[in-house]
Order: C-alpha cells, then structure tokens, then sequence
C-alpha cells in the first residue's frame, strides 16, 4: 500500500513537473527536469509537459535587461517608501510650520557655527605662516641658512591649510545642501498639513 501510494505521488509530481531545454555553445540541443547549473548565453526556454514554452528562452542582453529593470523599479519603489516615511515624521514631529522652522534654523546655525570655527582656524594658519615666511626673508637678507625647524614648519603649515580648505569647502556644500533640504522640508510640511 505505502509503494502505490509512493508510487502515485511520483506520478503526480512527474505530471506537473517541468521540462527546460536550451542549446549549448557547441549547437547541441538540451532538454532536462531542471535548469542547467551554468546559464547558457543563448538562454533557457521552460517548457511544460506538453512541450509548450510556459517561459522563453531569454540571451544574456535579455536577462541584464530584465534585471536592471527589476533593480529600477526596487529602488522607486524605495524611494517612494522613503519619502512617506519622511512625510509621516514631519507631520508627526512638528505641530506647526514655525515649530518646524525653527528647528532647521536651529541646526542651521550649529553647521554654520562650525564652518565659522573653521575659519578662524584658517585666519591662524596664515598668521603662523606670515610669521614664518618673515623669519625666511630675515634669514635670506642676511645670506644664512634658515632653520630646518622653520622650513618644516612652514611645510605642514602648509599640508594644514590644503587640508582645511577641502574641509571649509566640505562644511560649505554641507550648509548648501541643508538649506535646499530645509526649504524642501517647509515646503513638503506646507503641503501636507495645507497651510
């Protein structure tokens, strides 16, 4: 009993079972229960029991397609999850436009604080490296060697200010981009609370 039984539920999977069938690179025509390990460039058509094409054959400029497409409509899709998370916190976060608002100005002024920093630092680094460029020209009016404490000093006077600039030019896109982002923000809060 337990062997008919067995028996009956290979049958019924057999008959529901699918075929594959592609061709190799050498021409040579494949037909098999299960898709091969390696995919073929010339693809996989799945065919039913029947021999009908339940799926094409897709090459491998079809597959990338097909992927690159599904990968497209994954990140909308996130995008747009993104954004009504980002609508639900704004609206749920502030009670009014002005709560909103001066919070970004608040943070606004903490980044442009920190830019301001940045720049005193910047002023010191020129002072120093005045100091230093006088001291050079003292010792060349004279026809001495200067220091090579001095010259080293002048070298990562030097290695500091390029590194501050890039900073300075970092901090300055990050208050460019937080402003257009705040403008949005009280935009989008406009529009979702209708005011």
């Amino acid at each position: 009993m337990k062997a008919l039984a067995g028996l009956l539920l290979l049958l019924c999977s057999l008959a529901h079972a699918d075929v594959y069938k592609w061709v190799d690179e050498s021409g040579k025509t494949h037909y098999s229960d299960a898709p091969p390990l390696q995919g073929q460039s010339r693809g996989v058509a799945q065919l039913s029991k029947q021999g009908m094409v339940k799926k094409p054959a897709e090459t491998e400029a079809q597959r990338q397609s097909r992927e690159a497409s599904a990968a497209a409509a994954r990140q909308l899709l996130q995008k747009q999850q993104d954004a009504a998370r980002h609508d639900q916190a704004l609206v749920q976060s502030y009670s009014t436009l002005a709560e909103l608002q001066a919070d970004r100005e608040k943070q606004l002024s903490v980044l442009q604080s920190a830019y301001r920093a940045l720049e005193l630092r910047a002023q010191g680094l020129a002072i120093q490296q005045r100091d230093l460029q006088q001291d050079l020209e003292q010792h060349n009016k004279q026809h001495q060697k200067p220091p090579a404490a001095t010259l080293h000093n002048l070298q990562v006077l030097q290695r500091e200010q390029k590194d501050l600039q890039a900073l300075m030019a970092s901090k300055r896109a990050e208050i460019n981009n937080y402003q257009q982002k705040m403008q949005q923000d009280l935009q989008r809060y406009r529009q979702l609370s209708g005011k």
